[in-house]
This record gives C-alpha cells, sequence and structure tokens, in this order.
C-alpha cells in the first residue's frame, strides 16, 4: 500500500545527540544525508544483491523496492552533486520551530 508522509518540519530534531533517528517507513536509512542521496541516485546506482545487508548499500548500490507499483518515477535520478546534496540537508535541518517541550 502507500504511506502518508510526515512534514519535514523538525526533520532532524531529536531528543538527545545520541539519539539515532530512523528514517522510510520501514526505518532502514538512519542519516538524512543518505535519505537525500537516495533520492538522487536511487535509479543510477544498481540494486544490491544482498539488500540492506549488501555491504555497498548507499554506497555502492541500492535494495530493490518492496512495491514496485509505489515507486515514484519523478525522482531517483536527480543529478546532485554532493554538495548540492548536502545543501538540501543542511536546509531541512533548518527547518525547526525551536520549540523545546518542558
Amino acid at each position: 500500500g502507500k504511506f502518508i508522509t510526515a512534514t519535514t518540519r523538525d526533520v532532524d530534531k531529536r531528543p538527545s545527540p545520541d539519539f539515532v533517528k530512523a528514517y522510510f517507513h520501514n526505518g532502514v536509512i538512519k542519516d538524512l544525508k543518505l535519505v537525500v542521496h537516495f533520492y538522487n541516485t536511487r535509479d543510477v546506482l544498481p540494486k544490491c544483491a544482498k539488500g540492506v545487508d549488501d555491504p555497498g548499500f548507499g554506497v555502492s548500490c541500492w535494495p530493490p523496492p518492496e512495491v514496485p507499483k509505489n515507486v515514484d518515477q519523478r525522482i531517483g535520478n536527480l543529478g546532485l552533486t554532493s554538495d548540492e546534496e548536502q545543501d538540501i540537508v543542511a536546509f531541512m535541518k533548518a527547518l525547526t520551530d525551536g520549540y523545546q517541550p518542558q
């Protein structure tokens, strides 16, 4: 099925510095930079032979989609440089409301 995605506000906010975030519906990606890299290179890099357990995961390959018909074909080969990816990550980290619960 399809998933409703959350807002990007506070996307990298953590309750503590050592808290590990988990992104995507299955929590497979633990780093915002890797999320951006995925959407930039998903259709460029080959499929990982061992899925998420492949040593090349996120570097030289990506696992195949769990539900291919749900893949958004408008993204996956954005042609961004590493610096441009980092700029997007910095922008997303800046989308915080500054609210700190007491």
